[in-house]
């Protein structure tokens, strides 16, 4: 099992597997990168692709992670999502030999009176399109949810075909815990999102049930509504 390595730099701490990613962090972090690319800049998130001593990569900062009060209050008792994404996908490469997953390389993190006040995941870049069979992405999650993981968020647009190979992207690599109610709430996303002609994979069991009634009313239009009056008082800076 790789070893993970952990340095104090300035008021952050730099977390990854391999040490040659310690000097790429400490190069992000005094800004010695040039940005390729923006691909996300809203207050909660932020992604970009960053190109380090000639080498590309992808930056990830769930700014919602310290800017949204009570989830800044819960990163006194959690690793965060960087740290949790780093060390769970490694974990899943590695132990569990699933190959698919991009590679998260580097997790930042600075903390006041214990709590995240900034988080940065580095991770390979992967160069691809979004994968057309969506078979071949519910046998993927099939294998995934047998091992005891769930995606989270499983849509055709966090998968990518690289010359043929595959690739996860957007997820945090989490341990089912309550039955299989995570692994139905991933199916019940690509079937009622993506793939309508979807065969159902799993048998439909309480956790299904529960499932597609949480699915159900988070698209009542009184909810949808709520989302997106949340959604604008987020770009006006409410801290919600």
């Amino acid at each position: 099992m790789l070893e993970l390595k952990k340095e104090k730099y300035k008021e952050f701490e730099i977390f990854c597997y391999d040490n040659k990613y310690i000097e790429i962090a400490k190069k992000i972090l005094d800004k010695e990168y040039n940005i390729v690319k923006i691909l996300k800049d809203t207050k909660r998130n932020y992604v970009s692709i960053i190109e380090v001593n000639g080498n590309n990569y992808v930056n990830k900062e769930p700014r919602n992670e310290y800017i949204i009060p009570q989830r800044k209050l819960m990163s006194f008792f959690k690793k965060g999502e960087a740290l949790t994404t780093l060390i769970n996908i490694n974990k899943l490469i590695n132990k569990y030999k699933i190959k698919e997953y991009a590679k998260p390389l580097i997790a930042i993190t600075k903390r006041k009176n214990g709590m995240i006040t900034y988080s940065l995941l580095v991770m390979e870049r992967v160069i691809g399109t979004e994968e057309k069979n969506l078979e071949i992405l519910v046998n993927l999650m099939k294998k995934i949810h047998k091992k005891g993981f769930y995606h989270g968020d499983f849509n055709p647009s966090n998968f990518l075909n690289s010359n043929g190979k595959l690739f996860i992207l957007d997820t945090q690599g989490k341990e089912m815990f309550f039955g299989n109610y995570r692994a139905h709430y991933d199916m019940l996303t690509m079937k009622m999102d993506s793939y309508k002609e979807m065969e159902y994979p799993y048998l439909k069991n309480i956790f299904y049930y529960f499932a597609l009634l949480i699915k159900k009313i988070k698209k009542l239009p009184l909810v949808e509504k709520i989302k997106k009056y949340k959604k604008k008082l987020r770009e006006k800076g409410w801290k919600i």
